[in-house]
């Protein structure tokens, strides 16, 4: 079994330790630390990485055009919008205010490239697996290839 490490942080200016400390030694605060759980730990370890070097600007004029593979979302307005489709290898970030249909339209979506025998996997960090399913089959979106996670931790959805 691996041996637990913990990890202090003072409340009041960041300052991590290995061990609790009575008084931070970077801002002199006393009984500020706190223990991190793993998450926390996590995204202070990827805080603390250095940052990926530097892009120089390029003029617009200098840019070669490259062809993107796009495919349909199974939506035809929602392809209209993205301009012909979900481009392979996209990362698209949905807003809108709360009811508006959102869950709704990425639902349908994920749905209809299931039903083109795609493997999808729909991950909430909002709504529980037993909503979703509720949704799905009031949408009639119940498909063999859509698999669900109910989940917010970027490491463990990557997994």
């Amino acid at each position: 079994m691996a041996k637990k490490t913990s990890l202090f942080e003072c409340q009041h200016c960041g300052f991590t330790s290995p061990k609790w400390l009575g008084k931070c030694v970077q801002c002199n605060a006393w009984e500020s630390f706190i223990e991190l759980n793993q998450a926390q730990k996590e995204v202070l370890n990827a805080l603390k990485k250095p940052l990926p070097q530097v892009q120089k600007s390029v003029s617009i004029a200098e840019i070669e055009h490259e062809e993107v593979v796009k495919f349909s979302s199974t939506q035809s307005e929602l392809d209209i919008v993205l301009g012909g489709g979900i481009a392979k290898g996209g990362l698209y970030l949905v807003g809108g205010s709360p009811g508006v249909g959102k869950s709704t339209l990425l639902l349908k979506v994920a749905s209809g490239l299931a039903k083109n025998q795609q493997k999808v996997l729909y991950v909430s960090g909002e709504e529980s697996l037993s909503q979703i399913k509720m949704r799905a089959t009031r949408l009639d979106c119940i498909e063999k290839e859509l698999y669900l996670l109910n989940e917010i931790n970027w490491p463990v959805i990557k997994a």
